[in-house]
């Protein structure tokens, strides 16, 4: 009996990844908003496997570019495109089976809705990188510190901006020895960052200096028609919003967990910060605070399926509702043919 169980428990996930996957894939292949993948891959195979290689930039994600360089011989960009988002969720899911051996659709619904169809495709490589981030996160929880820096180091080769995970697992290291002062001393630097000229010239002069592909978005025609929707205004209430749920609903119920829950306070309050420290680019601070999410959804799940074990279900609906809004918004905007930036 409790192999029949097992099975059907195990048939019900597969089918449940199964399904996800094919309706993201569907999704990402029929609107393919970000097409310099396609061109990208297209080029690769035009070009012998031995020129693919020594075209490489090992400055500039290379594990991405080596795994389109090993597979654009024997596939299709399509086929492509879809084992990349299978592997990034199955990276995911096999990550949380590590603190959750039995999740259910409220442990997955608030990643799903608020950075699914975002990065598995549009943002295919932060999507790899996030996965495999997403396992530093669990080995650092679990006080495997070591290991989750060099699985971190490892996710920056497929894309350099979940480096912000490093400075995330600093600042619990320093509340870990200094408790909230560290909180306060943070909020009290980051106010005053967000109200100077410092960090804008900062990051101008930084990209200058080494070319970097983010001074694309901070200039010209993408500076002047950056946030044309004016939604990016409400984008750190949203953020606040599932910080404030985490913070007031979520109770920790084992070590791991705990560790979780410093790691989200820590993510979700930096991913505030730089929402205003770097508002005068639209696209480098919500990319930033769209990955820094990731701890706080795989918690905001946990605290979804405790609200619903409490039988708070006006807490509950709320959330989802908030979460579906956010979807709707989020996907018109990101999907509508004439709109080219995602706020």
């Amino acid at each position: 009996m409790y192999k029949k169980i097992k099975n059907l428990t195990l048939s019900k996930y597969f089918l449940g990844f199964l399904a996800i996957w094919l309706m993201l894939t569907a999704i990402n292949l029929h609107w393919l908003i970000d097409g310099w993948y396609q061109y990208s891959f297209n080029l690769n195979r035009s070009q012998s496997f031995l020129l693919r290689i020594q075209g490489l930039d090992f400055s500039k994600d290379p594990s991405y570019f080596l795994v389109q360089a090993g597979l654009s011989s024997f596939v299709t960009f399509e086929v492509f495109f879809g084992l990349l988002i299978f592997l990034c969720l199955a990276l995911k899911f096999f990550a949380l089976l590590q603190v959750n051996n039995r999740p259910g659709i409220l442990d997955v619904a608030p990643y799903l809705l608020v950075l699914g169809f975002l990065h598995e495709g549009i943002q295919m490589r932060i999507a790899i990188a996030l996965s495999i981030a997403l396992w530093a996160i669990i080995y650092f929880a679990k006080n495997q510190r070591a290991l989750a820096l060099l699985i971190l180091a490892f996710a920056c080769t497929f894309h350099i901006s979940v480096s912000a995970f490093f400075l995330v697992f600093f600042l619990v290291f320093l509340y870990e020895r200094f408790g909230v002062g560290v909180i306060i001393f943070g909020i009290f630097l980051s106010a005053i960052m967000a109200y100077t000229s410092f960090i804008p010239d900062l990051l101008i002069w930084v990209g200058e200096v080494f070319h970097a592909r983010f001074l694309s978005y901070s200039q010209g025609d993408a500076l002047k028609n950056q946030n044309s929707t004016g939604l990016f205004q409400y984008f750190v209430l949203f953020v606040i919003f599932n910080v404030a749920v985490v913070w007031s609903c979520f109770t920790p119920e084992s070590l791991i967990w705990k560790k979780l829950y410093q790691i989200t306070l820590a993510s979700g309050l930096l991913a505030i910060s730089i929402l205003q420290i770097f508002r005068f680019s639209v696209v480098v601070s919500s990319r930033l605070a769209d990955l820094l999410l990731l701890p706080v959804l795989l918690v905001l799940g946990s605290a979804l399926t405790q609200l619903k074990d409490k039988r708070r279900y006006w807490v509950l609906s709320l959330v989802i509702l908030v979460l579906g809004f956010y979807c709707a918004a989020r996907g018109y905007v990101s999907f509508h043919p004439t709109q080219p930036f995602i706020y």
